[in-house]
């Protein structure tokens, strides 16, 4: 799809864990970056701000605040900031997330307003909210999947009904002893993403703000979604490889279906075969692994076209800079988008969701920022938005001849 797999037989090995490891790890959102000090996927940033380049293609960040309106609860639900990720039905091509203490709302396949999902189950009122979302199909139906850290569960719905919900593991069902263990222990259980893989047919969330930092299987079992089969990762401090594993995508390569996963505390993208296998990431270099640039945070994983669309919640090579979101091509930068740096749009400094799409031929995304630590503490204005951006091809104009 984006790149040749370069595939290494590799038995993914996960380390023990030491008990006073299993101790509770902080809901941080500011750690320091790592510098990533290989396979760094380019360094240079585009010459213009606020675009990329795409096959030969050069594009330019549109900002579109005529689309995707949002009602006054909306707004006021996300004044705090959004911890949340976005994605799209695969059948009717509305956007959907779910916003703490306001509920399922979903953007309408013409992308014209953000509305509360009818029939919804109570539960997405509360305080459950998309930390990851995932839209997918299963036996020609659709399902929208969540991963909301805030109350601990992955949910699986149909257009607002819950038909399964994940809590913490009870440490008897993985393949893996070490991640059985951890979960027996007590583990900390704080579910960032989930992606529905087509092929193996099994749900995979990561679990980066916890000791664990792994990444765990759901399959279903005599028609319930149910924990088991592959589980992987592990921290890097004591062995593993990931450093706060926060986003999970699945994409295919060569024919062969693969998983990736944004670890975000040192900027890095790792992929996995379908049972946890680990494989070089399309376009590393000398690392299995993909090194984004020097400060890089990446929280979410979104493709479309020949693109990766990696949001960051920290700007890069300084935290204190807006964030962007990476575009990357052949596991490079190509571009990025720097919301800030538009017009009424200056507070929004971290970027946590990105939802790249197709529409009438166009490519869209829609950006969902956070706060940062201590913000709004004293009155600072909102940054938790929700907005969406077109990519506008550049046409090249040819010099005429005197």
């Amino acid at each position: 799809m984006l790149h040749a797999k370069i595939a290494i037989g590799f038995s993914l090995i996960v380390f023990g864990f030491s008990q006073d490891v299993l101790a509770h790890e902080g809901h941080e959102h500011d750690d320091s970056a790592l510098d990533a000090t290989t396979s760094v996927a380019g360094e240079d940033r585009e010459a213009t701000p606020n675009s990329f380049t795409a096959n030969g293609k050069s594009y330019a960040w549109k900002h579109r605040p005529d689309l995707g309106k949002q009602s006054d609860q909306l707004i006021k639900a996300a004044k705090g900031g959004l911890h949340n990720s976005a994605d799209q039905d695969l059948k009717t091509k509305e956007i959907v997330t779910v916003v703490a203490k306001h509920g399922l709302v979903a953007l309408d396949a013409e992308l014209q307003q953000w509305k509360l999902v009818e029939g919804q189950d109570k539960a997405f009122a509360g305080g459950m909210n998309s930390h990851g979302a995932d839209c997918f199909l299963l036996d020609d139906e659709s399902y929208w999947a969540f991963a909301s850290t805030n109350t601990g569960e992955v949910v699986v719905s149909q257009r607002g009904k819950i038909v399964a919900n994940l809590t913490k593991p009870k440490g008897t069902e993985f393949d893996n002893p070490t991640v059985n263990k951890y979960f027996r222990l007590g583990g900390k259980f704080t579910p960032c993403d989930v992606v529905y893989l087509p092929v193996a047919k099994r749900l995979v969330v990561v679990i980066g703000y916890a000791p664990g930092d792994f990444a765990l299987s759901a399959e279903l079992q005599d028609g319930q979604w149910k924990w088991g089969g592959p589980a992987w990762g592990g921290k890097e401090k004591v062995g593993g490889l990931f450093s706060t594993a926060h986003g999970v995508e699945v994409t295919t390569v060569a024919d062969q279906e693969v998983v990736e996963v944004a670890s975000r505390a040192h900027g890095r993208l790792f992929a996995f075969t379908s049972d946890g296998a680990q494989i070089k990431m399309p376009g590393a270099d000398k690392e299995y692994y993909l090194g984004l640039p020097k400060g890089s945070t990446p929280c979410d994983i979104s493709h479309a076209r020949s693109s990766l669309f990696v949001p960051l919640l920290s700007g890069a090579p300084k935290g204190k800079d807006p964030a962007s979101v990476l575009v990357l091509e052949n596991g490079k930068v190509s571009g990025s988008l720097t919301p800030a740096t538009y017009e009424d749009l200056a507070y929004m400094l971290h970027m946590h969701g990105f939802c790249a799409f197709e529409k009438d031929g166009k490519l869209f995304g829609v950006v969902l920022s956070w706060r940062a630590k201590r913000q709004h503490n004293n009155g600072d204005l909102n940054d938790g938005r929700i907005e969406i951006f077109e990519a506008v091809e550049q046409k090249t104009v040819e010099a005429v001849p005197e």
